[in-house]
């Protein structure tokens, strides 16, 4: 999901060099050193404390003050603003560790933003099969003329999902995917039946990255139309210049600096927030791990489902009404993570920008007995894809139970990992090189973030609940106490950038609106 300008903190980034690998980490207790030294003797009045400053805290506090109010602070925990939006220079350019692409255009409010000032270009490449190349673990490539027959049939069929009526389906996602795709085969069939299967496994793992997803198994057919896909290039990067640029926008430092808004002198980094007192029934009581108390009228709470669903019993004073831990319970946040290598030049064939890889029972059996079952992993890695404006990068990407595996592991045991998949897989055809340098995503063992973005799942169908049960305020009579956003929060654009940042306008306008009452009754 996805540092070069001024208004980010430097990350606290680690290297070492390993013969003439160097690793690039980022040291996950950064907070500690300072805290025992930053206790605060009084507590701190103000009208507004936002939780977290990624797309939903930014564009919140953004909107405060281009509305005129002013009398706010943003607590974050980490010491940089973003997120689960986090562009890293790598490479000869810049990386995204979170949110990559612009999804979409009619409708999309990243879009409307960026757009203007041309600052988005069309990755769609990505989704031309004729540059996608599907290959077993013994390097076999199989024929282009199959591999795009069997992936446009996937993309047929999820795209025929809008206009069918699915509220009466019953079962997951994956029990219908399966049904239609069989279906579908069976009338024209392009290739030995056997083959689907495997197929199948490869589009499986497709769909767990879009979804963020363990499996489609637990994503819900009848709740999966609520989720809207804006209309146009689904896959639109930001000219090398990463997902950060998003903030120069809602800051208003494009297009003029000069006009920026104080959004980043009202952030205090490095505040992990512990407790929302809301018990008096007038102000909420913030306190920090580092000792803080921050008394406000109101607050924005903008942290992601993943920590909701770890720490809001211990959170929240008193505990949230029951709607809303069901809300939490029932809806649901995976984890997908993105390793990049970096290699001293481009090995990979020129006309090809994605490489996804295809298994057999056999091939799997075969690979698990020569090198362990320690390198299962290896087999859920999704698909290696080129990154645009990075000649000598392959990016690989990973989900569900085997990306939060993945971040156990030491860096020398994933570089090398993938280094084997690559060398199985593509040495006799392709002059592998070693990678010289790797930079990877951990978002389900950061406690700030604890998975990557939220789905609609079977659980979620079960109990009955929806994002605008999560996304409901808190109320003391007709004032809103605490309010929630962030991706998950969204009716129809949850586990997206643009979502983020449309709830971090509806809070704020909430909250604009609810003074503005006051006002007109004084």
């Amino acid at each position: 999901m996805h540092l070069k300008f001024s208004f980010y903190r430097k990350k606290n980034i680690k290297c070492f060099k390993q013969g003439n690998i160097q690793f690039q980490f980022h040291d996950a207790k950064q907070t500690d050193h300072k805290e025992s030294s930053r206790a605060c003797s009084l507590s701190k009045q103000t009208k507004i404390v936002i939780v977290g400053a990624g797309a939903a805290g930014i564009a919140a506090a953004s909107r405060l003050l281009q509305k005129g109010e002013n009398d706010f602070i943003i607590l974050e925990a980490n010491d940089r603003i973003g997120g689960r939006i986090n562009t890293k220079a790598f490479g000869e350019n810049v990386v995204d560790l979170g949110a990559e692409w612009v999804h979409g255009e009619s409708g999309n409010i990243v879009f409307q933003l960026a757009s203007k000032y041309n600052l988005l270009n069309s990755s769609a490449f990505l989704r031309d099969f004729s540059k996608c190349e599907v290959i077993t673990i013994n390097g076999e490539i199989m024929p282009n003329e199959e591999s795009t027959k069997a992936l446009t049939l996937y993309f047929n069929i999820m795209g025929k999902m809008e206009q069918v009526e699915l509220k009466n389906e019953t079962g997951s996602l994956g029990d219908y995917f399966i049904r239609e795709y069989y279906k579908a085969f069976d009338e024209k069939p392009f290739m030995n039946r056997t083959k689907v299967a495997e197929y199948l496994s490869l589009i499986e793992k497709m769909q767990n990255t879009a979804e963020s997803s363990d499996t489609w198994f637990d994503v819900s057919v009848k709740l999966f139309t609520e989720y809207w896909e804006c209309e146009g290039d689904l896959n639109l990067n930001w000219k090398g210049c990463g997902y950060k640029t998003i903030f120069d926008i809602l800051l208003q430092k494009i297009p003029n600096p000069e006009e920026r808004l104080s959004v980043m002198e009202k952030i205090e980094f490095e505040k992990v927030v512990t407790t929302c007192n809301y018990s008096s029934g007038e102000n909420v009581t913030v306190t920090t791990r580092d000792g803080c108390e921050y008394s406000a009228s109101h607050v924005i709470f903008t942290g992601s489902l993943g920590v909701l669903k770890e720490k809001h019993s211990s959170m929240f004073v008193p505990p949230l009404p029951q709607k809303k831990q069901r809300a939490i319970e029932g809806l649901n946040i995976g984890t997908v993570d993105k390793i990049f290598l970096e290699f001293s030049h481009r090995w990979w064939p020129e006309d090809k920008t994605t490489f996804s890889f295809i298994w057999s029972e056999k091939d799997k059996k075969e690979f698990l007995q020569t090198y362990g079952q320690n390198s299962e992993w290896l087999c859920d890695v999704v698909v290696f894809i080129t990154v645009a404006y990075q000649p000598n990068l392959l990016c690989a990407w990973i989900t569900g139970k085997n990306a939060r595996y993945i971040e156990t592991l030491s860096d020398t045991d994933v570089f090398d990992g993938l280094y084997l998949l690559l060398k199985e897989a593509f040495e006799s055809h392709d002059n592998v090189t070693k990678p010289i340098r790797m930079l990877r995503s951990k978002w389900y063992t950061n406690e700030h973030f604890r998975g990557s973005y939220s789905f609609h799942s079977m659980l979620s169908e079960e109990m009955n609940v929806t994002s605008r049960d999560l996304a409901e305020p808190i109320m003391t009579g007709n004032k809103p106490v605490i309010l929630f956003a962030g991706e998950a929060t969204h009716d129809h654009y949850y586990s997206t950038v643009h979502g983020g940042v449309e709830t971090g306008f509806r809070e704020a306008d909430r909250l604009i609106d609810f003074e503005r009452q006051l006002d007109s009754h004084l």
